[in-house]
């Protein structure tokens, strides 16, 4: 009997994630490393890493891994939560389809940038030490 899987086009891949971030401005310079699988990017700034991944439904992920050297993991929806912050109150472009496509997906992205840039630059550049503090009395 053959068996037919169910596959998925890819439209995730670190080069994307480095192209739309080159779209903003960030307070320190970075690098985005590739896993070579495309299943996530780590961006590597001084005081705080971040791995952004494809969420399988055509949309992305992202967690906060380090920050000022010490391993953590934040995901950006509890962040938001335990700060009483809504992406949906920043006007984000909403999405196309509902099926995963290649203009979704830089949407998303752009939305995840847009969303680091209003709430999360005080972490990304090591100034915010209370978001951890603020995570850990949520749990």
């Amino acid at each position: 009997m053959d068996e037919k899987r169910f596959e998925t086009e890819e439209f995730f891949s670190a080069l994307l994630v480095e192209e739309i971030m080159k779209e903003f401005l960030w307070p320190t310079s970075y690098k985005v490393i590739d896993d070579g699988l495309n299943l996530f990017a780590e961006v590597v700034f001084p005081k705080c890493t971040f791995l952004i991944s494809d969420d399988g439904l055509g949309g992305t992920d992202l967690d906060f891994t380090s920050y000022k050297g010490e391993d953590l993991r934040i995901n950006i929806s509890v962040a938001l939560w335990v700060r009483n912050l809504r992406a949906s109150d920043l006007n984000l472009t909403k999405r196309l389809s509902v099926w995963p496509n290649e203009e979704d997906m830089k949407t998303d992205l752009r939305n995840t940038m847009i969303t680091l840039q209003a709430y999360f630059l005080p972490f990304i550049k090591g100034e915010d030490d209370d978001l951890i503090e603020d995570v850990k009395s949520f749990h």
